[in-house]
């Protein structure tokens, strides 16, 4: 795992089988990890955590689901459409605070890519999106447009995308700019 900042680590992505980011956040008493990925290595880094995981998962795409079916973790977090396809957790259908030595946010987001998307805020700073900014640009303007008011709203420094081979950690001002403009918003 790469520490993206203390106590904040990352799983990077991989093509074969494609695999989303897979993102863990220490807590005192638990690791909160955001996707699951489909890689074994994913699957091994949340397995040998020494700590109760909660998964928040941020969408139903198998990318990011994949290893749900060899994991249990405490406790899942996830929209109404991935528990149909995890088949367990509870559905976040609004903001859900939890403070563990970290505070998360764990809330719904309207997203171009996929119905029923979640993000993810760490301490009011970095906030985990998954593939909540991708999809085809000119297509789904209002929900482009829905996700860019949505994350203006945010209390937060830094947008987080999954599938950044390099650094996915972008100030979030330079993100908002490069979402409205991918999308021609």
């Amino acid at each position: 795992m790469q520490e993206i900042a203390p106590g904040i680590f990352r799983v990077p992505p991989v093509r074969e089988p494609l695999s989303s980011d897979v993102f863990v956040v220490e807590g005192e008493k638990r690791f909160y990890v955001f996707d699951a990925g489909e890689s074994d290595a994913a699957y091994e880094a949340i397995r040998s955590l020494p700590k109760p995981v909660w998964m928040i998962l941020s969408h139903f795409h198998r990318d990011h689901i994949g290893n749900m079916e060899r994991l249990s973790p405490e406790r899942v977090l996830c929209g109404v459409r991935t528990r149909k396809y995890v088949k367990s957790g509870t559905a976040v259908e609004e903001e859900i605070r939890l403070d563990d030595g970290v505070l998360l946010r764990v809330q719904p987001v309207v997203s171009p890519h996929a119905p029923g998307c979640v993000m993810m805020t760490v301490n009011d700073t970095y906030t985990f999106l998954g593939d909540a900014a991708y999809a085809r640009p000119g297509e789904k303007q209002g929900e482009a447009k829905g996700l860019v008011n949505a994350l203006k709203k945010l209390n937060t420094h830094y947008l987080i995308a999954s599938h950044n081979p390099e650094n996915p950690v972008e100030e979030k001002e330079a993100a908002l700019r490069d979402i409205r403009q991918y999308f021609g918003i």
